[in-house]
């Protein structure tokens, strides 16, 4: 108890450190972007593809960001969602026991979270930009619809970090290092979606390395605070496990195969997404994964 006391007392100081920074940065640097974003015409739609994309990479339609009682209003509810993470933690893993509410919590934005981003991931783009489902990015999809690329981060990062706690605490593990990985991913995911990709000019620039950086700071790490608790269930040779660690670890790899060979795409990025939410789903709210008591029978 003591031991857990303390290291709450790590996490909340680790996530108060995240959140200040967080809000510094979206008051002193973020509020500065000035990039222009520019609204194409019906002519500039009717322009050869290769004229479209030199012209528009990275610009399509204005930011929500631009309105700046919206912008204050967002950097000071994200920076406060990011302060309740340390309350996810206590409440999800550190608390007595999972209670009905905590269950209903986090069952109910894992389904939101893998609705919204299968959702998301569809969404219309100008033709010129080529195949939704091999060349449209998440980011880029941000561009045209802003308010709902927030959307997608926030559920994304909430819904994998309260049940990866979930799973870690109804297996009673309680592994450090997948705890501060998992935070550090999915805190970074609020990065991102506070840069989204600014077009093929800008590339090696701050703007796009924040990007990239953030984006591949929360798949790596959000990926890993899950093999982390897998690999931990693999020592203890349990089949179903040892099972679903290869898959998951397949997928994984498949999705850096197809991003070199094929490029980068929503659909790409969700496919990793979408499996991890069917693994937490399975593990915190079946029984499959559940050990099965067994049962003595005395003969009389």
């Amino acid at each position: 108890m003591t031991d857990n006391k303390k290291m709450m007392k790590i996490y909340t100081v680790m996530w108060g450190i995240v959140a200040v920074v967080y809000g510094l940065w979206m008051s002193f640097v973020m509020s500065w972007d000035q990039y222009p974003y520019i609204i194409p015409t019906d002519a500039d739609l009717a322009l050869p593809t290769d004229q479209f994309i030199a012209k528009f990479d990275g610009m399509l339609y204005e930011p929500m960001y631009a309105n700046q009682t919206i912008y204050w209003l967002w950097v000071i509810g994200s920076t406060v969602l990011l302060f309740f993470y340390a309350f996810f933690i206590k409440k999800i893993l550190f608390a007595e026991k999972l209670g009905k509410a905590t269950t209903v919590f986090c069952v109910a934005n894992l389904i939101a979270g893998f609705a919204f981003i299968t959702w998301y991931g569809f969404l219309s783009f100008p033709e010129q930009f080529g195949n939704i489902l091999t060349d449209v990015t998440a980011s880029m999809l941000g561009l045209k619809y802003p308010l709902e690329y927030k959307i997608w981060g926030v559920l994304s990062s909430l819904s994998i970090f309260t049940n990866v706690l979930y799973m870690y605490r109804k297996n009673n593990y309680y592994g450090k290092a997948g705890i501060i990985i998992t935070s550090l991913g999915c805190a970074a995911l609020f990065v991102t979606i506070n840069v989204p990709s600014a077009g093929l000019e800008l590339i090696m620039t701050a703007r796009c390395l924040g990007h990239w950086a953030s984006a591949l700071i929360f798949a790596f790490f959000g990926a890993a605070g899950m093999v982390i608790f897998l690999f931990h269930k693999c020592k203890q040779k349990d089949k179903k496990y040892i099972i679903a660690t290869i898959i998951f670890v397949i997928i994984l790899a498949l999705m850096l195969v197809l991003l070199v060979t094929v490029g980068k795409s929503a659909f790409i990025e969700n496919l990793p997404m979408w499996v991890a939410y069917a693994l937490l789903f399975m593990i915190n709210f079946t029984s499959f994964f559940d050990k099965k008591k067994i049962t003595e029978t005395v003969n009389v």
